[in-house]
C-alpha cells in the first residue's frame, strides 16, 4: 500500500478552511506474536544510500532486540545526521517475500519471518535548496526467542517497558465520575479544572466541538477506505458517538484519495477538534468500545483500525519530529490489546514510547487516559499504567520541542492498511461514551 506523499491540512468538508498544520498518514501495520520474539538483522546491506559519500545522513543498522510475550517487534526509521541538516521526511517500506507489508510507513510491528526493510530519509543540507533522499535496505529476521541463534537470550517478563520510570500521578490510577469531579486531584493535591467535555447525550454531532474529517478535504486515508461526513459513518445517539467503517454496496469514488485508491469499497468515520479546541498538557480521558472481533486477522489482511489520539494543531516540523500521541490504537491482528505510541524522536532504541496492553473484551466500554506534564507522558487503561515516558530533549535541528505546543483531539474508525479479503469484516463501529479534558 502506498502512502509517501504529504496530505492536505485538516479542514472542513467544503475545503474552505486553511491550516498551517498537516496530518501525515497513519500507516502502521501491527502483526504480533504471542510468544517472545527476537529481532535479528542480517549482516549484509542490500543497498546503500543513493547520495554520494560522504552523506550528511547515515541510516543506522536496526538493532537486535527481545520483546516480552504478548509484545511486538517494532521497526521504524533510525538515522544520524550532520549538524545543519534539516530532515523533511522519514519512512520505511517493508516486504515479506514477494508481498508488501506496507510502504511509506512511520513504523511497523512484525511477526516471525524474514523481511526486507528500506529506510528512507529525505533531507536538505545547509546552504542548499535541493532535497535529497538517503536510502538503505536491510534484511531483518524476526524469530521466536527459542529459535534465535548466537548468545543465550534472556526473555523479560511480560510487563510494561518503562525506561526511565517517572512517578505515576495519583489521578492516573482512577477514572473520573464527571468532568467536574472534585475528587480527581493532581499530585500536589489541587483539583483538575475541566476544559473540554462531550458526553454525547444528544442525537446529533455537536459541531461546535467536533469537525468531521474527510478524505475530500484533507486527503486523509489509512487503508483503502474513504473518510466521509455521512450519518452512516458518524452519528450520535443512545448516549454515545458512533464512528463506523463499512463496506458499501458498490465501489464509491473518493475525492482527494491517493493515487490507486480513488475508488474504494469502504467508507470510514473520523472527527477532530481542529479549529475548535486545542490544549498543551493536562489530563485527557476517553471512554470507548471497539468493534467486536471473533478472531485475529492474518498478517496483511485489512480490518477495522480504531484510534484515540492527539495531533499538533500547528505542526512546527515534519513527522515524527512534530509529535503525535496515540492514547490507543487497536488493530485487527491484535484484537485483545491496545497499543499506545508516543511519536517524536528518530531513535528507535527507546521502547518506553510504546507498549501493548491486554484489554478484557475491548467491545465493552473501557476508560483510556493520558496525563501529560512538562516532562512526562503517561497512559493508563482502566487506571492501570500502560506507558510511562520521560520526554527527551531533541536536537534543535529537528524543530521546536513538540510537546510544548497545543494538540487537538482526533477519534478515528477506519480500515487498516492491507488487502481486503473475505475475512475482512463488512462493518466495524467504535462507540465513544465521553471525552473529558482537564488542565
Amino acid at each position: 500500500m502506498h502512502r509517501t506523499e504529504e496530505v492536505r491540512p485538516f479542514s472542513d468538508a467544503s475545503g474552505r478552511r486553511e491550516a498551517t498544520s498537516w496530518c501525515g498518514p497513519l500507516l502502521r501495520l501491527v502483526a504480533v506474536s504471542v510468544v517472545a520474539t527476537a529481532l535479528i538483522v542480517g549482516p549484509d546491506t542490500l543497498s546503500t544510500p543513493v547520495d554520494a559519500a560522504p552523506s550528511p545522513v547515515t541510516i543506522r543498522t536496526i538493532p537486535a532486540k527481545v520483546v516480552a510475550p504478548g509484545a511486538a517487534a517494532v521497526v521504524r526509521p533510525m538515522f544520524t545526521k550532520r549538524s545543519g541538516v534539516s530532515v523533511r521526511k522519514t519512512s520505511i517500506d517493508v516486504r515479506r517475500g514477494a508481498s508488501w507489508v506496507g510502504r511509506g510507513m512511520r513504523s511497523a510491528h512484525l511477526t516471525a519471518g524474514s523481511y526486507r526493510v528500506t529506510t528512507k530519509v529525505t533531507y536538505r543540507d545547509r546552504g542548499t535548496s535541493r532535497q535529497r533522499t538517503a536510502r538503505r535496505t536491510q534484511v531483518v529476521r524476526v524469530t521466536t526467542a527459542a529459535a534465535s541463534s548466537g548468545a543465550p537470550v534472556s526473555v523479560p517478563t511480560p510487563a510494561p517497558v518503562v525506561s526511565p520510570t517517572p512517578d505515576v500521578t495519583p489521578s492516573l490510577a482512577r477514572t473520573s465520575t464527571a468532568c467536574d469531579d472534585t475528587q480527581l486531584v493532581k499530585p500536589d493535591g489541587t483539583p483538575w479544572t475541566c476544559t473540554f467535555s462531550d458526553e454525547f447525550g444528544g442525537t446529533r454531532l455537536d459541531r461546535t466541538k467536533w469537525l468531521p474529517q474527510t478524505t475530500a478535504a484533507s486527503g486523509y486515508q489509512i487503508g483503502a477506505d474513504c473518510y466521509v461526513d455521512d450519518p452512516d459513518n458518524i452519528s450520535v445517539g443512545g448516549g454515545s458517538l458512533a464512528l463506523t467503517v463499512r463496506k458499501e454496496a458498490e465501489p464509491v469514488a473518493c475525492p482527494g484519495a491517493r493515487k490507486g485508491d480513488e475508488t474504494v469499497d469502504y467508507t470510514a468515520g473520523s472527527v477532530s477538534t481542529w479549529g475548535l479546541f486545542t490544549q498543551a498538557r493536562g489530563r485527557f480521558e476517553f471512554r470507548a468500545a471497539f468493534p467486536a472481533m471473533k478472531k485475529a486477522l492474518d498478517d496483511g489482511v485489512a480490518g477495522p483500525h480504531s484510534a484515540l489520539w492527539l495531533f499538533p494543531a500547528e505542526a512546527a516540523s515534519t513527522f515524527p519530529f512534530s509529535g503525535e500521541i496515540d492514547v490507543l490504537e487497536r488493530y485487527p491482528q491484535w484484537p485483545d490489546h491496545g497499543v499506545p505510541y508516543i511519536h517524536y524522536q528518530p531513535d528507535a532504541s527507546d521502547q518506553s514510547v510504546t507498549n501493548a496492553c491486554r484489554i478484557t473484551d475491548p467491545s465493552q466500554f473501557h476508560t483510556y487516559t493520558l496525563e501529560w506534564t512538562p516532562t512526562t507522558l503517561s497512559i493508563a487503561y482502566d487506571g492501570v499504567t500502560c506507558v510511562s515516558h520521560v520526554i527527551k530533549k531533541l536536537d534543535p535541528a529537528y524543530g521546536p520541542a513538540p510537546f510544548d505546543r497545543a494538540f487537538m483531539l482526533v477519534l478515528t474508525q477506519g480500515l487498516e492498511a492491507g488487502a481486503a479479503t473475505s475475512a475482512t469484516p463488512t462493518t466495524g463501529t467504535t462507540k465513544v461514551d465521553y471525552v473529558r479534558v482537564w488542565k
